[in-house]
């Protein structure tokens, strides 16, 4: 199975999203300014730039890449299949800091974001799944007028129903347009990872017998008050 070599030739990210020595919240510059419909005024003196809160393991949301080989970009969304390859795949917003990353010569088990394989190219990728949540992402969700920061499959403000924006846009299948206007990202209702719960002790067996010993009897007293 081949992976991806081609080269990206666009992003709405003007450089790669870090946490700087002013706040621990990743964020970068937007290409696009105020047709980025996620962007923020900046707070310092002259600057008219706009920005925006990121995700570093977030998939860039346009891209090109020569998949066929045939001397030609083509243009692709978010988390994408190209011609060469039937994994979805992209590069990620942030490069290297996204903590999922590493060198495609190993030191680690994660795959999920390696170096590209052409010369020069600095951009990291990684295997991704298109209907799946975007790491991070902005959203209205009180009206104020102000983005929220929200990760993975979550409930917002005006809505009790967990939902996310996916990784892929229009390549997932179950994804349903915005009613916010210029919203182009696409996003299904979802249900959070939880955790496994922890297993109850075995009261027959730390006794050695159908009967509890003391001790066993007061874990499973103590257990029933916990849960009630």
């Amino acid at each position: 199975m081949a992976m991806p070599t081609g080269l990206w030739s666009r992003t709405r990210a003007a450089a790669p999203p870090d946490a700087t020595a002013d706040w621990d919240q990743s964020w970068c510059y937007v290409q696009g300014g105020s047709n980025c419909n996620q962007y923020l005024n900046s707070t310092v003196a002259g600057e008219t730039r706009k920005w925006r809160e990121c995700g570093s393991c977030n998939c860039m949301t346009e891209w090109n890449y020569d998949g066929d080989a045939d001397g030609v970009m083509e243009s692709y969304e978010g988390c994408s299949a190209t011609a060469d390859w039937d994994q979805s795949w992209c590069y990620v917003q942030g490069g290297s800091n996204c903590n999922q990353y590493l060198n495609s010569t190993g030191g680690s088990n994660c795959n999920q974001a390696l170096d590209s394989t052409v010369a020069g190219e600095t951009r990291k990728w990684r295997e991704c799944g298109s209907c799946n949540c975007m790491t991070e992402w902005n959203y209205d969700g009180d009206a104020d007028g102000v983005m929220e920061s929200y990760e993975g499959c979550s409930a917002t403000a005006d809505w009790n129903q967990t939902w996310c924006y996916v990784q892929g846009g229009s390549n997932c299948n179950q994804a349903l347009d915005s009613t916010v206007a210029g919203e182009t990202r696409k996003w299904l209702e979802c249900t959070p990872s939880t955790p496994s719960p922890t297993p109850a002790p075995d009261i027959e067996s730390a006794s050695g017998v159908g009967e509890p010993t003391m001790t066993a009897a007061i874990i499973a007293v103590i257990l029933s008050t916990a849960c009630a």
